[in-house]
């Protein structure tokens, strides 16, 4: 009897075990399906020198099992809630803008099925080709035509919590001897501790003079750029790319122009937490003919007069407005705020009445200052009306989270404690037919 009855209590098991195996043998592994997931979308950041986003730098590489495999849960929470890649835009934008970081649909289950499983490693066989990524010493533009250094090392002292910064240099004839378009700039910081850097330029007047250069800002006073900086080019904030422009697009850098680097530094204030910077623009001069000049286009739009109230988790600022003047392209847009941004919103409404949501970005992130380049650029016409809106949390619930003091009334100013209502973009008048 009891030879008779074992296989039969075996058998449920091993006819139970069969799906399970089936589906071990089906599970994604890390060489054949996961890995290139990585290549696509995360290696750019997290390997050995991966690029450096205004500052912010990848905490890990993920180019090899062995550095890949003690992450697996934290991978898949993070992209199952979509914190990684880090992207704001609303998903009704996803295709549009050419710097877009998205999985799909089908990557997502991907990792989040190879991190369920087991987080096998698979056949070594079955793995693409390694990614190479050239030396550039994190020029992410490539290697610059004309590198413009800060004239002195500038250390921020250990009691500095914010600062504002202004460093100047007037090109020389031997760093630049005819007048260049740049095609791509790119603000390279030096240290940690910088949240945004932006290029500011003045070309000689008429005689070949220039006014004073700017003076360290006034900390407390309210100025989007330092007095006889130029005009704003551009520049880098936590987690924003370098500055490219489409074909045919660029700026003219004049010679015997003065470069001012405006720096806004930002750390932990405390003994030994000082730190040197000698930070570095890098500029990338046309090699075909620049149709496009920028700066033609819409001006940012910005307010200064703004208060939130003390405990309040979603004031609204705005909407503010800006009228194109003429038919204009857009060739990105970037909103700007502080610890307290919460989400913000860039709607045209044009001529014949009808209006289009170009940007919306539901959840701001302080850390992640994304510009949101075109992938083709939006050409708007005439007497479009754009309007940015922007919301702000200032709750003890987000203070904790970013040690700021909820119960006060926070309005504009310089440092990351204040707030900041902007929304750039990045346009040029177009072409007359």
């Amino acid at each position: 009897m009891k030879r008779s009855t074992l296989p039969c209590l075996v058998l449920p098991f091993a006819l139970a075990a069969t799906p399970a195996m089936a589906a071990d043998r089906d599970a994604p592994t890390f060489y054949a399906d996961v890995l290139p997931v990585l290549q696509m979308h995360c290696q750019d950041c997290h390997r050995p020198a991966g690029a450096n986003y205004g500052g912010m730098r990848a905490p890990m590489a993920l180019t090899t099992y062995a550095e890949v495999r003690p992450w697996a849960r934290s991978i898949a929470r993070t992209v199952a809630a979509r914190e990684m890649p880090p992207w704001d835009a609303h998903p009704q934008h996803d295709g549009t803008f050419a710097n877009e970081r998205v999985l799909s649909a089908a990557e997502i289950e991907t990792l989040l099925n190879w991190a369920g499983s087991g987080a096998a490693p698979g056949d070594a066989a079955d793995a693409p080709p390694p990614r190479e990524f050239p030396s550039t010493g994190g020029w992410v533009v490539g290697e610059p035509d004309l590198v413009v250094t800060m004239p002195e090392p500038y250390f921020v002292e250990d009691e500095v919590g914010d600062l504002y910064a202004a460093f100047s240099y007037v090109l020389t004839e031997e760093d630049l001897p005819e007048d260049r378009w740049v095609v791509a700039f790119q603000c390279k910081p030096d240290s940690e501790i910088i949240h945004h850097f932006n290029l500011h330029l003045l070309p000689p007047d008429e005689n070949g003079e220039l006014p004073p250069p700017p003076a360290f800002p006034n900390q407390d006073e309210i100025a989007p750029a330092p007095e006889n900086a130029g005009s704003y080019m551009g520049g880098v904030s936590s987690g924003s790319d370098a500055n490219r422009y489409p074909e045919g697009y660029g700026f003219l850098l004049r010679k015997g122009s003065r470069v001012t680097f405006d720096i806004h530094y930002h750390k932990e204030a405390g003994a030994g937490t000082g730190v040197w910077d000698q930070s570095s623009i890098g500029f990338i001069f046309a090699d075909k003919p620049v149709t496009r000049s920028l700066g033609s286009g819409l001006r940012p739009i910005m307010n200064f007069t703004f208060a939130i109230p003390p405990n309040d988790g979603n004031h609204q600022v705005g909407p503010y407005s800006t009228v194109a003047r003429h038919d204009t392209d857009i060739i990105a847009l970037m909103p700007h705020m502080h610890m307290r941004g919460k989400a913000a919103r860039f709607e045209a409404f044009y001529p014949d009445g009808t209006t289009e949501v170009l940007l919306d970005v539901p959840q701001f992130d302080f850390s992640w200052q994304t510009v949101y380049y075109y992938d083709q650029l939006k050409r708007i016409p005439k007497d479009t009306r754009i309007e940015y809106t922007a919301w702000y949390d200032n709750s003890a619930e987000k203070a904790a989270r970013y040690g700021f003091d909820s119960s006060r009334t926070v309005r504009f100013g310089q440092p990351s404690t204040d707030e900041m209502m902007m929304g750039f973009m990045m346009s040029a008048a177009a072409p007359e037919e």
